[in-house]
């Protein structure tokens, strides 16, 4: 049978108020993703119900329930401490949620960046690039989410077609990276996008230091919301300021 997990968050607090509301939404946590690995849609419903109810909001949900959950998941699938239909039905019923959360994110003026977003073929990094995709677009960014699995071919020509300001990719698995280094040499040797910035996430990125700059990356974040935090730091500086920028991490 499937274990719950009641395990770390999948992000860092950044103040004790958000450690605070981390430690009330625990047990709603450890119900939330047992019923998830259950495939249980009316329970997982209700969970989410109960815990708007009492005086959460949508982006609340995200970052203490709905990530939480994924990471959780992730970590007992490669574990082996589930199985792989239990994992899928549980990330599938997931991604179903997230979507209906992200609805109800309030919705910040428009930043005229474009964001064009990629992930792995895993469920969990597709969740992920999903999550960040919601987020950001409600905090102003344009976003184009490519889903998972798209070839750096295919990538490289869509960054020309577009002309984005930034690529962000949740693409952890070890056979991703090959993909990657391939899309950020093109980028370096041909430019087709000045000033474009490439941010990584995720995975092997995480439990691998250095990797991100190994191959090339300008930052990195282990989670959609640190991401986020890394997009508004660099967005924040003027353009000509980041000519010459190094690469960065998120904190």
């Amino acid at each position: 049978m499937p274990q719950a997990f009641d395990g770390p968050h999948g992000h860092s607090s950044s103040n004790s108020r958000s450690r605070h509301a981390s430690q009330k939404s625990a047990p709603s946590l450890a119900r939330f993703t047992e019923r998830l690995i259950a495939g249980d849609r009316i329970g997982c419903r209700d969970i989410l119900r109960e815990y708007i109810t009492h005086g959460n909001d949508a982006l609340q949900a995200l970052t203490e329930l709905a990530w939480p959950a994924c990471a959780a998941i992730d970590e007992l699938s490669r574990r082996d401490q589930i199985a792989s239909v239990h994992e899928h039905a549980g990330l599938l019923l997931l991604t179903q949620l997230v979507q209906r959360l992200e609805c109800g994110l309030t919705k910040m003026p428009s930043r005229c960046r474009e964001v064009l977003v990629t992930s792995g073929r895993a469920a969990s990094e597709e969740l992920a690039g999903e999550i960040f995709a919601g987020v950001a677009e409600a905090d102003g960014f344009d976003v184009l989410f490519l889903g998972g699995g798209v070839e750096s071919d295919d990538l490289y020509a869509e960054l020309g077609r577009r002309s984005p300001d930034f690529v962000v990719s949740f693409a952890g698995a070890g056979a991703d990276a090959p993909r990657l280094r391939r899309l950020l040499d093109a980028v370096r040797r041909q430019d087709p996008v000045p000033g474009l910035r490439i941010g990584v996430g995720g995975g092997v990125f995480g439990r691998v230091p250095g990797l991100a700059d190994e191959i090339g990356a300008h930052f990195s974040a282990d989670s959609p919301f640190e991401m986020l935090d890394a997009l508004r730091r660099i967005v924040a500086i003027p353009r000509s300021g980041l000519e010459g920028k190094g690469r960065a991490r998120a904190a």
